[in-house]
């Protein structure tokens, strides 16, 4: 059974009005990847859930809820759960005094934020050792895929190594700087290096007084803070620009492979039919491709899949239409589909 941390987070999925299920939080936290799925995640800001490394499973779910009911903090309605206003006060006060996830809001870095800290620690390992001129260590990431990332890195730069360390150094001072105190020192804290040997997590959660799953959400939320601030300062963190660089190449930039493959036969000018034709699959898959992309990627452009028309039409009826939903669009617009409605009304939800 997780611990009370976890059951407040499985409280906060419940609103007082809208119903939730287990189906759905299970479904999140297990990053099922499909365009209902992804939009659910979307309204909602669930991001921080999908894909967590601490799988949940149902039965372990439903122990959760059967606590919750228990305690009056959920109620059963339409094969779902509302919070009730005791619930709600209950979660509220929780989280005054406990880390809630808050810097996870899209879905473009979940598959690279659990390898990018494995290999920049294991970069920092290494530059640091060289700097010592040490050879003889064990590597803190033992998988060759990381290690072998590294060795072609060095290779590139074989002729001229001293000025990579200086480069490195520099850019972890610059990357740091950007950060909170308490981000940096719970990151660098569990980094090794010459003569250092970083402090485990549990440690950390211990010294922080966090238990283990509340430590594990303030861990991801500043890995991804790390990530981010990578992303904005391209310029002044190349090094680090070209891992993540890597491993969104290395993890289908945030696909699933087969919608990975759609995608590049889209950038090489084909169109939805051929890429069904190509691939043998059915259009609506292509299509159901089409939104993955969309929400996964933080650019996309919504337009290039849309009919200018169709395009235009469903701007003007969500301005006009409250409550503008996907049966009343289709009573409004000749031939539109239901990819046309979702990314128009995915594209008007991030611009807000």
């Amino acid at each position: 059974m997780k611990d009370e941390y976890f059951q407040y987070y499985i409280l906060s999925y419940f609103d007082l009005e809208k119903v939730t299920t287990e189906s759905q939080i299970v479904h999140v936290i297990h990053a099922k990847r499909t365009p209902s799925m992804f939009y659910l995640i979307e309204l909602n800001g669930w991001h921080h859930g999908f894909s967590l490394p601490n799988k949940i499973s149902r039965e372990q779910l439903s122990k959760i809820i059967k606590v919750l009911l228990g305690d009056s903090y959920l109620i059963e309605k339409e094969k779902g759960y509302v919070l009730t206003e005791k619930g709600q006060l209950a979660c509220t006060e929780y989280f005054k005094q406990h880390y809630y996830p808050q810097k996870i809001k899209g879905f473009s870095k979940a598959k690279i934020r659990s390898p990018f800290w494995n290999r920049f620690q294991l970069f920092t390992q290494v530059f640091s050792e060289y700097s010592y001129q040490n050879t003889k260590y064990v590597p803190i990431v033992k998988h060759p895929h990381h290690q072998e990332n590294i060795r072609q890195l060095f290779q590139q730069f074989s002729s001229n190594k001293e000025q990579l360390l200086m480069q490195w150094y520099t850019e972890q001072q610059f990357l740091f700087d950007q950060l909170d105190d308490q981000v940096a020192d719970v990151l660098t804290n569990q980094l090794t290096g010459h003569d250092f040997i970083g402090r485990t997590r549990s440690q950390l959660a211990a010294y922080y007084q966090m238990s283990p799953e509340e430590f594990s959400f303030y861990f991801r939320d500043a890995v991804e803070e790390v990530l981010q601030l990578i992303q904005q300062y391209t310029d002044q963190l190349p090094l680090n620009k070209e891992i993540v660089q890597i491993l969104h190449l290395e993890t289908h930039l945030g696909l699933s492979a087969s919608t990975f493959k759609t995608y590049e036969l889209i950038k090489q000018g084909a169109n939805l039919s051929e890429i069904a034709r190509q691939r043998a699959i059915k259009e609506n898959t292509v299509r159901e491709h089409i939104l993955e992309m969309a929400f996964t990627f933080e650019h996309f452009p919504y337009q290039k899949f849309i009919p200018s028309d169709i395009y235009q039409s469903l701007n003007h009826c969500f301005d006009e239409v409250e409550n503008f939903n996907y049966q009343k669009a289709v009573n409004e617009i000749n031939q539109l589909e239901f990819m046309h409605y979702r990314l128009v009304e995915l594209e008007r939800m991030r611009l807000k």
